[in-house]
């Protein structure tokens, strides 16, 4: 399913407004590179890739276009380590029985608070804590922003029940004129390899300039940021924060950025980096 479509019919969020998530499972390595700005339609009309290594987070983000697909967009990839499925003590630990049951039953939403499609299990919460508690993985951190929004829990699985990946989502809030979402990732034992795609995507007719920066939080760790700057008359721009932080992946996203407070949002993705130290 396309995240966004799902966050947009959770929040009604604008998606030009937005950087668009996407966890397709891809393989590939790219040229590193510290620093690196490329206009979206030139990559097109090139052909090329362009990568950016993101310390401990990511070996590879390039820009992409989907073929047969009216769109561009960039990947990060991610080396996550995978958890074993007894490690979850909380009522998601009975996700996987939903799951197949889906499946059996061809049920897009059983038992679900979410309208989901087989193989795919949401919960909605009204604070961070009950999500937290929900899946009940000893050692995950806290998310840093927000805390005062609704919170969601998605399980992917398979046909036997077997769940591979759980994601924690932050709705949307609105920061003066910013909007904020959060994601979290966990990879289980289930899942057919440790590495986790994520990025953005933009359509030809809304092209956007991606800029990938480098921050280093006091404590040492590594956070890649994502500028979207669009191609058009526009004062809008989207960051969008990674960081790795024990058994799982953190995304901060921020949209409907005006260009003037870009220094603002650059200081919230920082702040938000540094609270995993």
């Amino acid at each position: 399913m396309n995240e966004l479509a799902l966050l947009e019919g959770m929040n009604d969020i604008d998606p030009e407004l937005l950087v668009e998530s996407s966890a397709a499972r891809k393989h590939g390595k790219g040229k590193a590179l510290r620093r690196i700005l490329l206009p979206a339609l030139i990559a097109l009309l090139l052909g090329g890739l362009a990568g950016y290594a993101i310390g401990e987070i990511a070996d590879h983000v390039s820009l992409r276009e989907r073929e047969g697909i009216n769109e561009q967009g960039f990947e990060a990839k991610i080396e996550l380590p995978l958890v074993k499925w007894s490690d979850f003590k909380g009522e998601i630990a009975d996700v996987g029985e939903k799951i197949a049951k889906q499946y059996a039953e061809h049920q897009t939403h059983l038992a679900s608070s979410i309208a989901t499609p087989p193989g795919m299990y949401g919960q909605k919460f009204d604070s961070l804590m009950k999500a937290m508690a929900y899946i009940g993985l000893e050692g995950l951190k806290k998310p840093a922003f927000p805390h005062n929004t609704e919170w969601s829990v998605f399980a992917y699985g398979d046909a036997d029940g077997k769940v591979s990946e759980v994601q924690l989502y932050g709705a949307h809030i609105v920061t003066g004129q910013i909007t904020m979402q959060e994601r979290v990732t966990i990879l289980t034992e289930n899942a057919q390899q440790s590495k986790y795609v994520t990025g953005g995507t933009w359509t030809y007719e809304f092209p956007r300039n991606v800029e990938f920066l480098h921050y280093t939080t006091p404590g040492g760790r590594e956070c890649s940021i994502a500028v979207l700057y669009p191609q058009y008359e526009n004062n809008y721009i989207g960051l969008t924060g990674y960081v790795a932080a024990g058994s799982a992946f953190y995304e901060l996203n921020l949209g409907a950025v005006p260009k003037d407070a870009y220094d603002q949002a650059l200081k919230i993705l920082h702040d938000w980096a540094d609270a995993y130290d």
